[in-house]
């Protein structure tokens, strides 16, 4: 991973001092070039929804040429990022490294400190509170894409027919005596579809602990959507490679990948490029591996993946060193930016 060290954050560099006029000031590190992206296939294992306030699951026409537009699976940032920032705070709390308050609910009284609330995964996924009448707003050191599908939405979506009257399964409602018409639709994403989404850090803010934190709080599978109660674990993710430079590359969008993808199909949805993983996964480091000043193949990104999860596994007292040192300057990071002084 020392190949990205040019386009990360340093953790002993979280924060410098400016001078004002009568004090001197902490403020955050300031922004430099550099950006890393993780490329995602998101593989749907059992049925997911991904859906708002319709019934229907959530789409987005992209125009795959002057004349053709097609509707795909839309799953907005965080319908991934919400389950994955509480794996994170799961991981810190086992470490007692942070984690000390729920997420999205962090409230801090006037005589505690920013890091009573504040941690390493505050750093990766942004946070927000108000601490005595001043809000106190950390932006995400990664941005999450919105995950795509690979195929047309018509050929990766189904729906069931269900009833929820009575718990015998039947229609009859007893208090009425009649026959229910509390019936319903659940659309899903089918088993099997494949879905692209790009994670990105920006700024060369983000240390390199943060992107090995990312990388374990994204696991290898997962609940997500939606109705997630209905079939437990339905995302298995992919990491399809991990590429770096000075600045963001248009290929490197979701949408633009999808377009690519279908282009280069012309319309072939039968293709394995849509059903594998490893076709896909051969051909997006074909697209985004030469537009990168560096990257790292999907082989070597799994093995890094493997290594951090094997050494939360078994190596569970050096990593839980690790984890408390880093927590350690992030404290000091945050204590410091809000406090002063």
């Amino acid at each position: 991973m020392n190949r990205f060290t040019p386009f990360l954050g340093n953790i002993d560099k979280l924060f410098s001092t400016c001078q004002g006029e009568k004090k001197e000031y902490v403020q955050p590190a300031l922004k430099n070039l550099g950006s890393v992206s993780i490329v995602l296939i998101r593989e749907a294992i059992a049925p997911v929804v991904f859906r708002n306030s319709e019934e229907e699951i959530t789409d987005i026409d992209i125009n795959l040429d002057d004349n053709n537009s097609e509707a795909y699976v839309r799953a907005v940032p965080n319908k991934f990022k919400y389950p994955e920032r509480g794996r994170g705070l799961q991981i810190l709390r086992i470490f007692k490294a942070g984690g000390k308050m729920p997420q999205n609910k962090i409230i801090l009284t006037k005589k505690m400190k920013p890091s009573d609330g504040f941690d390493l995964n505050s750093l990766v996924f942004g946070d927000s509170t108000v601490w005595d009448s001043n809000v106190l707003p950390v932006k995400a050191g990664v941005n999450y894409s919105d995950a795509l599908s690979i195929l047309p939405k018509h050929l990766c979506v189904d729906a069931t027919f269900h009833n929820r009257a009575f718990e015998d399964g039947s229609l009859f409602e007893p208090e009425k005596k009649k026959n229910s018409d509390n019936l319903f639709n659940r659309h899903f994403v089918k088993p099997g579809t494949l879905l692209v989404q790009v994670l990105s850090t920006r700024g060369k803010l983000l240390p390199q602990m943060g992107l090995d934190h990312l990388l374990l709080s994204i696991g290898i599978a997962g609940t997500y959507g939606g109705q997630t109660s209905v079939t437990g674990i339905n995302i298995q993710t992919h990491v399809a490679g991990i590429y770096g430079g000075r600045f963001e590359q248009p290929q490197t969008s979701p949408y633009q990948i999808v377009r690519t993808l279908a282009n280069r199909a012309k319309n072939n949805w039968e293709e394995p490029l849509f059903k594998n993983v490893e076709t896909l996964t051969s051909r997006l480091h074909e697209i985004l591996g030469n537009a990168h000043e560096v990257a790292m193949t999907a082989k070597e990104a799994r093995a890094h993946q493997d290594e951090l999860m094997q050494r939360f596994e078994s190596d569970y007292q050096s990593m839980e060193t690790n984890y408390q040192q880093a927590a350690a300057k992030v404290a000091t990071f945050f204590d410091q930016w809000f406090k002063g002084k």
